[in-house]
C-alpha cells in the first residue's frame, strides 16, 4: 500500500499566495480610504463642536466668546497679532476664547492675559478647502461662491473675508471687523458662515447659520451635489 501524500505542491501555494495578492491589493486601498474619510469626519466633528461649545458657554456665562479657525486668512494670529497656538505653542487650527462680559476691558476680540483659551488639534491628512466641490454649500450666501474653496466662508460685516466668529451672550453669531485692536461686532444676520474641510478626495462643510445652528454637508461626485 502506498501512503497518501500530506501537505501541498508548490502550485498549489502558489495559487494561494496569488490570491492573498488580489485581495490585499483590493483591500488595502478600500481601507486606507475608510480612514481617510474617517479622519475627515472627526476634523468636521471638531468644527462642529468649536462652534456648538463657544455659542453654549456665551449663553451660560452671558460673556463674549470668539472662534477662530486658522485657515490661513488671517496669518496665524487673532485680530491683534497673538499666535493662535496650543499650550505647547504649537500652531493650533482651532481657538475658541472666552472674552468676557460685554463692555468689559478684555471684551476685544483677542486673547488676552488671563482669558480662558480652548485650542483643539489638528487631524492628519485633512486640509482646509476643498478639492471636488464645484460650488458652496447650503445655506451658504452668494458671496461665498468667491472664497468656499479656501476653507472660510465667514466675512466681516464690511464683506471682507474672515476666519473667524463671534457668539453674544444670547448665543447669536455675529461677524467683527480687524482693526488691529478692538472688534467691531456686526449686527444680527453678519455671523452666518462656513468651515470646508477636505481629504483630497471628499470634501465636507460645517455650515452656521445666522442664528447659530450648525450642520454638516458632504459633497458626493457622483451627483455633483451637497448633502443635506
Amino acid at each position: 500500500m502506498h501512503r497518501a501524500r500530506s501537505g501541498f505542491t508548490v502550485v498549489e501555494v502558489a495559487l494561494v499566495c496569488v490570491v492573498i495578492a488580489i485581495i490585499a491589493a483590493i483591500a488595502v486601498p478600500s481601507w486606507r480610504g475608510m480612514r481617510a474619510n474617517m479622519s475627515l469626519r472627526s476634523a468636521a466633528g471638531i468644527v462642529n463642536d468649536a462652534l456648538s461649545l463657544a455659542r453654549a458657554r456665551a449663553i451660560a456665562s452671558g460673556h463674549y466668546y470668539v472662534v477662530y479657525f486658522n485657515t490661513g486668512v488671517g496669518g496665524g494670529t487673532d485680530i491683534c497679532g497673538n499666535a493662535l497656538v496650543d499650550a505647547n505653542g504649537n500652531p493650533a487650527p482651532v481657538a475658541v476664547i472666552d472674552d468676557g462680559e460685554p463692555g468689559s476691558a478684555d471684551q476685544n476680540c483677542c486673547i488676552d492675559a488671563g482669558e480662558a483659551v480652548e485650542t483643539k488639534p489638528a487631524i492628519a491628512g485633512v486640509q482646509w478647502g476643498a478639492s471636488a466641490a464645484t460650488v458652496r454649500a447650503p445655506g451658504e450666501p452668494v458671496a461665498a461662491d468667491a472664497v468656499y474653496a479656501s476653507g472660510s466662508s465667514f466675512f466681516d460685516p464690511g464683506g471682507a473675508q474672515t476666519e473667524w466668529v463671534a457668539f453674544r451672550p444670547d448665543g447669536v453669531p455675529v461677524g467683527f471687523a480687524d482693526n488691529g485692536g478692538p472688534c467691531v461686532l456686526g449686527r444680527v444676520g453678519t455671523g452666518g458662515g462656513a468651515i470646508y474641510l477636505t481629504n483630497g478626495d471628499r470634501d465636507v462643510a460645517t455650515v452656521l447659520t445666522s442664528l447659530g445652528t450648525t450642520r454638516t454637508h458632504s459633497w458626493e461626485a457622483a451627483g455633483a451635489q451637497w448633502t443635506d
